[in-house]
């Protein structure tokens, strides 16, 4: 059985700066990670089958003694593979965590308002789902934030 969880936003942006930030290494280390988690990128291939690996790491005090009181590293390495593409429409990959794994797809809509972004979340149970889902909350508000920043 699998758990899914949808989280919708919209973005007040050109799609080609959503979808550079989405899809470049330096753009994804921009934003990615929830709030108190900085995101270096190793290797981002942008294909089908390619490879999508980054470090996250604990990058306040207080989420780094956060980590520790959840019996978790201050920082971790993710594995992930891209599974779809689509320039400018979809990216989805799959994270490795364990034994545990997550698909991850985000699908971008251009609209009168903006760009939406419909992000599916998929995992084996819900208590992965719901610490993902909780990360992604924190995660697309900085984005929307770098979006919001002028120039």
């Amino acid at each position: 059985m699998t758990a899914r969880q949808v989280i919708e936003r919209t973005f007040d942006a050109p799609i080609e700066l959503i979808w550079e930030l989405w899809t470049t290494a330096e753009g994804r280390g921009s934003w990615y990670g929830p709030r108190g988690f900085s995101t270096e990128v190793h290797r981002y291939e942008l294909e089908v089958g390619g490879a999508f690996d980054y470090t996250m790491r604990a990058s306040t005090p207080e989420m780094a003694a956060n980590m520790e009181r959840m019996g978790r590293p201050p920082a971790f390495t993710v594995n992930a593979v891209i599974t779809a593409l689509e320039p400018h429409q979809l990216i989805a990959w799959r994270e490795t965590h364990g034994s545990d794994s997550i698909l991850t797809t985000a699908r971008f809509t251009q609209r009168d308002d903006g760009v939406h972004l419909e992000l599916v979340l998929e995992a084996a149970s819900e208590q992965q789902l719901g610490g993902a889902a909780m990360g992604w909350k924190s995660t697309l508000e900085r984005l929307a934030e770098q979006l919001a920043q002028p120039g």
